[in-house]
């Protein structure tokens, strides 16, 4: 047996062995012999509909904690969001990426529906930068 190790993608540990996951006994093989190509992620609108509005409170409330855990932790450079989630309507709009879509649509199930646009660069919001504030000035006759 070498001390070889190879990762595995289903569960994020490394295997002894080259076909099977000696941690989740997954088939990695097909892993290692065809890679998946990097994909940058794309950026632009996500909308949550709620197929039925009577328990909004309820539904939002649980994907306000999923993307909490989710962005707000791991983005803190970009505006927050979760004020969006404290609505009783059956729509909500946040900005993202699409890996967030496939996050939500999971976490919704059969609730609702996730629906996500591209957006140019120029038209996701993003936190203002902060400005360091302007040295005082010296007038000229005490420099």
């Amino acid at each position: 047996m070498s001390n070889e190790q190879y990762f595995c993608d289903y569960c994020g540990y490394n295997s002894d062995s080259r076909e099977r996951c000696t941690h989740c006994g997954k088939y990695i093989a097909d892993l290692h012999d065809n890679p998946p190509q990097f994909i940058p992620p794309l950026w632009g609108k996500l909308i949550l509909r709620l197929h039925d509005g009577t328990e909004a409170k309820q539904i939002w409330t649980e994907l306000a904690e999923i993307w909490r855990a989710k962005v707000e932790v791991t983005r803190p450079h970009k505006p927050s969001q979760l004020e969006q989630f404290h609505t009783s309507a059956s729509t909500v709009e946040l900005y993202g990426a699409d890996y967030m879509a496939s996050i939500m649509r999971e976490a919704l199930g059969a609730r609702g529906s996730v629906e996500f646009q591209e957006l140019p660069h120029e038209q996701m919001p993003h936190r203002p930068k902060s400005q360091l504030p302007r040295p005082p000035t010296v007038p000229r006759n005490k420099r």
